[in-house]
């Protein structure tokens, strides 16, 4: 009875979590979807991919913003020190995008680094110049979002959320009926929109708060901008490794038969994907929150269980039942030379879910236990293995002379399954140091 009672405490605190995360990655269908209803679908889908991965990857830096937040903003001069902070790390990377978005060094990058067909590489040129300020959007929510958990308010960040995924769709829908816009413009527009209602409603949010309990109280110590990056750096750091599988991946299929199809495939079944793993996403922060309640860890192991499985069956009934054709084709909109290859690569993808939930896992477990070293280096075996595994599968492929789209895409698939499940064992592994009693409860 006490299992069942504990069970039930820790899903309330992961479901309001896997809620929102689920809201952000829909965001990812919804665009496709859109986007998939325009003409050259796989070249708008696969270009408005590449400027997304690419702005991603340079926003990286500042998603860790919202955990500086709860961690150093304590009262008014503490705020301003982490305000001086932000803009300066959100002027810089404004200034980095618009270095690449509006220079020949997108060239470098899209044509020598990437290898993107000249077609794709063009709209996604359009559609980064377009999202010249989604990382100050992005950095400038998640700081005053970090203010809003700290101070016990952190609905407001899942109705920021929602707001959000409606402004996307609501734009997407008009620019798709009223405009003569490229496909991988809208899209850009799409989530520009999104996050920039998203940061006004983080503002308007936080705006009491900031004047009823954080500048009201005023501070002895002063915290120093060197502090702030020292503190912030690791984080950040952690990110750019996670984020860079997905330039990784394109490179990776820029390189191989038919790299337009595959390219928008691998577009819209990791977009897929995300809306799946959001749930075992959410473990690492409710694994954190429910070990500070002292959960138990075999009732821990047995939720995470839970997840993995649930998040699999999901993905299994939608992937391997007639909803696959109806959501690729209906939902979706997808031509047939690209719905094919989406639905081999989330059938192909069926373990992802599992591994997402369970790396999730073990992750809290180690930043529960302060030994976040371990976690930044399964982020770094976990892309060391893609990049290795992107590269055998070149080869092979070029050694077999496959020529599909749906060929590609395994190469990708592959690779990502086998870094995740790479990571998964190093932190299974790591785990063991940080609670060494936790198979001994298992086991009684």
């Amino acid at each position: 009875m006490k299992t069942v009672v504990s069970q039930r405490a820790l899903f309330w605190i992961w479901f309001p979590l896997a809620l929102s995360f689920t809201l952000m990655m829909l965001e990812a269908p919804t665009t496709n979807a859109v986007l998939a209803r325009f003409a050259e679908p796989s070249v708008q889908i696969a270009g408005f991919g590449v400027a997304l991965g690419l702005s991603l990857l340079i926003e990286s830096p500042v998603i860790m913003l919202l955990a500086t937040a709860i961690a150093l903003v304590s009262g008014r001069e503490s705020f301003f020190a982490v305000l001086r902070f932000v803009l300066t790390l959100i002027a810089g990377l404004t200034a980095l995008t618009a270095l690449i978005a509006f220079t020949p060094l997108y060239d470098l990058i899209a044509f020598r680094l990437l290898g993107l067909p000249e077609r794709v590489a063009q709209v996604g040129r359009v559609a980064m110049q377009v999202m010249l300020l989604w990382t100050a959007a992005i950095g400038w929510r998640r700081f005053l979002q970090g203010v809003l958990v700290r101070y016990g308010r952190a609905q407001f960040v899942s109705w920021g959320t929602a707001i959000r995924l409606v402004s996307i769709t609501s734009v997407g829908i008009g620019l798709l009926w009223w405009s003569q816009l490229p496909g991988a413009v809208v899209g850009a527009c799409m989530v520009m929109a999104g996050v920039l209602i998203e940061a006004l409603m983080a503002t308007l949010f936080a705006l009491p708060l900031l004047r009823e309990r954080v500048l009201s109280h005023s501070e002895a110590t002063t915290l120093s901008q060197r502090a702030i990056w020292k503190f912030h750096l690791p984080l950040a750091g952690t990110t750019l490794l996670t984020l860079l599988a997905h330039p990784l991946t394109t490179a990776a299929l820029a390189r191989l038969p038919q790299p337009e199809i595959a390219i928008a495939a691998w577009q819209v079944v990791f977009g897929t994907l995300l809306a799946f793993r959001s749930w075992g996403l959410a473990l690492q922060e409710a694994s954190v929150a429910a070990l500070q309640h002292h959960t138990p860890m075999p009732t821990l192991n047995a939720f995470a269980h839970k997840v993995a499985v649930g998040t699999t069956i999901a993905l299994f009934v939608l992937a391997f039942t007639p909803l696959a054709r109806l959501f690729s084709e209906r939902v979706l909109a997808l031509q047939p030379e690209l719905a094919a290859p989406t639905v081999l690569g989330l059938q192909a993808c069926l373990p992802l879910p599992a591994l997402t939930a369970y790396g999730s896992y073990l992750r809290g477990v180690l930043i529960y236990a302060r030994l976040t070293p371990a976690v930044y280096r399964g982020m770094a075996l976990n892309l060391a293995v893609n990049a290795l595994g992107l590269g055998v599968g070149i080869s092979i492929a070029r050694a077999l002379q496959v020529s599909s789209a749906e060929a590609s895409l395994l190469v990708a698939v592959a690779a990502f399954q086998g870094a995740a499940l790479a990571e998964v064992a190093y932190l299974y592994r790591a785990s063991a140091y940080a609670v060494p009693n936790s198979r001994a409860q298992e086991a009684s």
